[in-house]
């Protein structure tokens, strides 16, 4: 599409020079538009009875431009198509319904008979046609479209889901039955359509139940695109269904894009919060780590004060017996063994017991908690 950049003060110009909707049919932009982007860049406008003066050849006074504006000085517009209605003020769904009804080549129109129809409706019109042979309980079926109406409205609602399904196919999408459920395909995007008939709520005494009502169908068809909080009702109104076949695909081109957009949303999420996670777990594992590292240094610190004790309490047993001069074998064999006992329990000894192991170091540990918390 060409395009044209114009400055805030040729803007300006343009729109004392021109009216709004004679701008309008020159850009792709409603005349609305035009006075909401003049108020947005601070641009005055003419006001009431300025062109009745200029058509008449009277004087005018044109306002200036205003110099405080803080915003974009300039601002980029699209030429208009020559037939093309399409403005880009307006929402993205009226858009794309413009452009849809302006593919002269697009199967717009809804046939009052069947010509050529897809194979789901084939399978549809023969499962109506069965069903109506046999018995109102026959055998759904695969592929059979998600149609409620009155048999005297199947051949409409079969015209109707035809032309849909054939306009889908040309917009470069697809159409299915999963689970009795019909799904267009989108850009690889799901979206469930339903089509049914409207019933009225009419009072009925003929139960002898006191007041009941009964409801019966009234010909209006209302098709059900989406799900959930994304679901939207078409309906028969000043508008058929078959005159809002256009709108209708371009609402499910747009949701197509939105549940799209939400999806790489939630994707993105789910990897920000998967990262998130592995950090916070790495981290708590590192200070696992750290804990169990300072545990095991503040043993060994505690340990080794415990063999300082030791060994002062040996030395003192031998300075003692020196002392006093008493030199018992039953006495120096216990000295050795206690200072091998010593050097298994050193940290930074470790020496090697025949006896004893690192299993019985723990268990010497816990019983001395133990004995701790008790008492």
């Amino acid at each position: 599409m060409e395009k044209v950049t114009l400055t805030r003060k040729e803007l300006h110009n343009l729109v004392w020079k021109e009216t709004m909707s004679a701008l309008s049919k020159k850009y792709a932009i409603s005349d609305n538009g035009f006075r909401k982007l003049c108020i947005r860049m601070n641009i005055p406008i003419p006001r009431n009875g300025y062109w009745q003066k200029i058509n008449f050849n009277k004087s005018v006074i044109i306002d200036k431009l205003p110099i405080e504006f803080e915003g974009e000085d300039k601002i980029q517009l699209e030429i208009r198509k020559e037939g093309s209605e399409v403005n880009l003020d307006q929402s993205p769904v009226t858009i794309l319904t413009k452009q849809i009804l302006e593919d002269k080549n697009a199967p717009l129109i809804v046939s009052q008979t069947l010509d050529n129809p897809d194979k789901l409706i084939v399978a549809t019109k023969n499962y109506f046609s069965n069903k109506k042979k046999k018995n109102w309980d026959y055998k759904r079926g695969d592929n059979i479209l998600s149609i409620s109406v009155e048999p005297e409205n199947e051949g409409r609602a079969l015209c109707f889901m035809d032309a849909l399904i054939k306009l889908i196919q040309y917009r470069g999408h697809s159409i299915k039955v999963i689970n009795n459920d019909t799904l267009t395909i989108i850009n690889g995007t799901e979206i469930p359509i339903y089509l049914r008939e409207t019933k009225k709520r009419v009072f009925d005494r003929s139960t002898g139940y006191g007041d009941q009502y009964k409801y019966i169908p009234n010909g209006v068809f209302a098709l059900k695109t989406g799900k959930w909080s994304g679901d939207k009702e078409w309906r028969d109104g000043k508008l058929k269904l078959e005159d809002q076949i256009g709108k209708i695909l371009a609402k499910l081109e747009i949701d197509a894009q939105e549940i799209k957009i939400k999806e790489e949303e939630s994707r993105l999420w789910r990897l920000k919060y998967d990262e998130e996670l592995r950090i916070k777990q790495e981290l708590e594992k590192r200070k696992q780590i750290e804990l169990t590292n300072f545990k095991f240094l503040l043993a060994n610190a505690e340990r080794l004060d415990k063999v300082t004790k030791l060994r002062n309490y040996i030395k003192t047993v031998e300075d003692n017996a020196v002392v006093n001069n008493y030199d018992d074998p039953e006495l120096r064999n216990w000295i050795n063994w206690a200072k091998d006992k010593i050097d298994w329990y050193d940290p930074l000894v470790r020496k090697e017991d025949e006896l004893l192991n690192d299993k019985d170091i723990k268990e010497l540990e816990e019983k001395k908690t133990n004995t701790n918390y008790y008492r």
